[in-house]
């Protein structure tokens, strides 16, 4: 009956939670094998496959396959067999999420090949929430994704390879996660080491769970992008160095921020600094926005121990921040020389748009705001001023 499934270009199934096989093999059941014909032969998507006794998902020879999506199939421990490969040319989506007992998605067989393995038209793979994914593949072949552009693995804490050779992805230009987007340094051929190294780096984040079981850490992160997470810092101090190629934060509902930026209080020695550096500047960031960080206190916030500048930093918007007093203090804006629009939204005690600060080592005469072209100021109740120091502003 296999062989009548070829029409088949959906395959999805969720929710099975003791499913040990989609597709019956021989192995398992010599004499109880046949689907129904009629709609194998003529249905082209299979939803919510409801079969029973399945702990791997053995595909066929399926050539007008192209989506496949696994979701919550908690006795999985693998999805393909390295055989079925060569029939998924049209494969196009690989998602497969939340299956707690999956190890890698292609098993090895018994008999070895050294051929290359080639997706032709895969571009989407998501892998989410896997937390006994080991790799993708674990032998020694190559692969190849000519289409493959849009890559999400995120809560994979065991993942210490994606595949055991080498990996070619010509048209992958980031790997995203649930933290955000980064660029590519080896691009899919990763292995452990990278693992070892963003457990130290994310080992005293607010939250464990943003970094968990990612391949990557700070320094190739390009864009922040973050939405209905329970976390308190984003970026933690000893991280700032690292975010040379950080480029754009959007941050959305997450109610328990109260700073983007953490900042340490107590000298700089902490976060790889010198005594002597009291600057950190975060050269590429471009654009900052918020919207509905009810809890937000600072975007960061300044000591005499250290201060960031944003050299290119052209946009900020911030909306919904019911807990911000202040957008900058008056050293702050002094790095600002690129900043074009400047939106503030429905802030309730938002007093001032730039603080006087009352302990600064120097005296700020004059702000320069020398590219700024919009600057809006919408349902700010509390707001008396956009400053109310002493210092000339030229705008």
């Amino acid at each position: 009956c296999l062989g009548q499934m070829k029409r088949l270009q959906e395959l999805e199934v969720k929710l099975c939670m003791t499913m040990m096989e989609v597709f019956e093999s021989e192995s398992i059941n010599n004499s109880n094998n046949n689907l129904d014909e009629q709609s194998a032969a003529t249905g082209t998507t299979l939803t919510n496959a409801m079969l029973k006794n399945i702990t791997s998902v053995v595909v066929p020879q399926l050539s007008n396959l192209k989506s496949v999506s696994i979701h919550e199939c908690d006795l999985l421990q693998h999805i393909f067999t390295f055989s079925t490969l060569e029939s998924l040319k049209q494969l196009k989506v690989l998602r497969v999420m939340k299956c707690k007992t999956i190890q890698v998605i292609v098993k090895e067989e018994n008999e070895t090949s050294p051929k290359v393995v080639v997706f032709p038209r895969l571009e989407t793979l998501k892998l989410d929430d896997l937390p006994n994914l080991k790799g993708f593949f674990m032998g020694m072949n190559d692969f190849r994704w000519p289409s493959l552009h849009n890559v999400l693995i995120n809560k994979c804490p065991q993942l210490i390879m994606f595949t055991s050779g080498q990996s070619k992805t010509p048209k992958l230009e980031y790997i995203e996660t649930s933290l955000g987007k980064y660029s590519l340094e080896c691009g899919l051929n990763f292995d452990g080491r990278i693992n070892n190294k963003l457990e130290t780096t994310f080992s005293t984040s607010s939250d464990s769970s943003i970094s968990k079981g990612m391949p990557f850490s700070f320094h190739n992160l390009t864009e922040i992008n973050i939405e209905e997470r329970d976390v308190k810092t984003i970026i933690p101090s000893h991280a700032l160095l690292q975010l040379q190629k950080l480029e754009q934060i959007t941050i959305k509902l997450c109610f328990q921020i109260k700073e983007v930026f953490e900042v340490a209080s107590e000298g700089t020695k902490n976060i790889g600094l010198s005594e002597s550096q009291t600057i950190v500047k975060i050269p590429n960031l471009t654009q900052v926005h918020l919207d509905g960080l009810y809890d937000l206190k600072y975007l960061w916030k300044s000591t005499r121990w250290l201060a960031l500048e944003f050299p290119k930093l052209t946009s900020v918007s911030i909306e919904d921040c019911y807990s911000l007093k202040h957008v900058f203090t008056c050293s702050m804006v002094g790095s600002l020389v690129q900043l074009q629009v400047l939106r503030i939204m429905a802030c309730d005690n938002i007093e001032v748009i730039v603080k006087e600060e009352e302990e600064c080592d120097t005296k700020v005469n004059e702000i320069m705001l020398p590219c700024l072209k919009s600057l809006k100021l919408e349902c700010l109740p509390s707001l008396n001023g956009f400053c109310l120091g002493k210092e000339d502003f030229s705008f």
